[in-house]
């Protein structure tokens, strides 16, 4: 398996820039649970925490697997395979993690 090192660091680099990126999304999301009751806040934390964690393992999955096959595929050179899939993974996460704040305020009733 020729990519299998530079598939390793595309999703490790995808998962330690998504891990920062969730931490300042949750900051972010107490900040905008400011004034909601502690009950409300934790649900909406909880969901919000929650869907972030599944964003990350798929978002590490596809950027491993992209990085692999571009370069098993296309004959692509390492460092622009490993580039180019860790940042469809940052976009792909940090989307769905943006997402997963605006539906756990919505699903924990918070208006």
């Amino acid at each position: 398996m020729p990519g299998r090192t530079p598939s390793i660091i595309a999703g490790l680099l995808t998962f330690l820039i998504l891990i920062v990126l969730g931490l300042v999304f949750v900051f972010g999301e107490i900040v905008l649970l400011n004034g909601a009751s502690e009950s409300e806040g934790f649900k909406a934390l909880s969901i919000s925490v929650i869907c972030q964690s599944v964003s990350l393992i798929l978002s590490v999955i596809l950027a491993r697997w992209l990085a692999n096959h571009a370069i098993t595929k296309f004959n692509w050179n390492n460092s622009l395979a490993v580039v180019t899939a860790t940042t469809v993974g940052v976009l792909l996460g940090g989307g769905i993690s943006f997402l997963s704040i605006i539906l756990s305020v919505l699903m924990a009733g918070i208006r």
